[in-house]
């Protein structure tokens, strides 16, 4: 892996990290559409830094959760689950920032603040194999 790689990585999970820290108060805070879209970059985060190992680098064409779910999950690297909460959230954020939908009430935030944080602990395991 090249360091520039590496960076890339290091920055994607850096991101994640904050962008989870930020999901939570916005959560404790009942700000649900700033916490949905939070809760969904960290696990977008999470996907570029492990696609940034195939090579993969940051992505304008909008197909990171496709590509991830190529590379990662149906080839069984990462758990099907992990892949089914990251598009479960992708359909979210998109459903309560572009769509004419209320984002989900707070139990299911909550619930996708765990999914979020699931997400980030696989990835770093994956990422710390590597």
């Amino acid at each position: 892996m090249t360091p520039e790689t590496q960076d890339l990585i290091h920055l994607r999970l850096s991101q994640a990290d904050e962008s989870l820290a930020e999901a939570r108060l916005l959560v404790e805070r009942d700000i649900r559409l700033g916490a949905m879209d939070h809760i969904y970059f960290t696990m977008f985060y999470c996907a570029c830094a492990l696609l940034a190992t195939r090579e993969f680098g940051p992505s304008r064409d909008g197909n990171v959760a496709g590509k991830f779910q190529r590379e990662f999950v149906k080839t069984g690297l990462i758990p099907p689950e992990i892949g089914e909460r990251f598009k479960r959230a992708t359909q979210l954020h998109h459903d309560a920032d572009l769509g004419a939908q209320t984002p989900p009430d707070t139990n299911r935030i909550s619930e996708l603040l765990a999914d979020a944080g699931n997400f980030l602990t696989t990835s770093k395991l994956f990422l710390a194999k590597e």
